[in-house]
């Protein structure tokens, strides 16, 4: 019975040992994970928006988000000036992990034209909106006031001036005679 009692104290002493490298390993791997997951934690945060932001602003958003900026482009828009945000990625009030770079594309602000305006005033307003489309320009806004002098449907005086000008847009503005007081 001896060599029953050595047996079973072998394989005692076997599942113990085996039982001890196994919680052993298992703590070991817990403590890894614990370690691990708070090192390589990145908190989540709110995308701000900046879209119609100057840049600088942008900027400063989202380093207050945690967030980095990429200034991914940069494009002509004749409705943003420049300088600003005209699109952001990923959207304003998305949840993303801070640290993440924001992709913007800001405005060059509008084209600018170099062209030669025509000398529009005491023009008759149909020969100046005729005089408008030949030269590939756009009719703006017509005011119409009053003049001591100019008879009426004569143009008194033209936004931009006439001569070579450089501006983002080929509208010319025109205010007309009404008449005589």
């Amino acid at each position: 019975m001896n060599w029953i009692g050595r047996i079973f104290n072998y394989i005692f002493k076997t599942f113990a040992t085996i039982i001890f490298i196994i919680f052993i390993v298992g703590a070991g791997i817990v403590c890894a994970f614990l370690v691990f997951q708070n090192v390589f934690y990145v908190p989540d945060t709110i995308v701000p928006e900046v879209v119609g932001d100057e840049l600088e602003v942008a900027q400063e958003k989202l380093y207050n988000a945690g967030l980095k900026i990429y200034i991914s482009g940069e494009e002509f828009n004749e409705r943003v000036p420049k300088n600003c945000i005209i699109k952001q990625d990923p959207a304003a009030g998305s949840k993303v992990k801070e640290q993440r770079e924001v992709n913007i594309v800001v405005s060059k602000g509008g084209k600018l034209f170099t062209i030669n305006i025509p000398d529009l005033r005491n023009k008759d307003l149909k020969e100046a909106i005729a005089i408008i489309e030949k030269n590939g320009l756009t009719l703006g806004k017509i005011t119409y006031a009053s003049h001591f002098s100019i008879p009426k449907d004569k143009v008194i005086a033209q936004m931009p001036e006439p001569g070579k000008v450089t501006i983002n847009d080929k509208t010319v503005n025109l205010l007309v005679s009404k008449g005589t007081y």
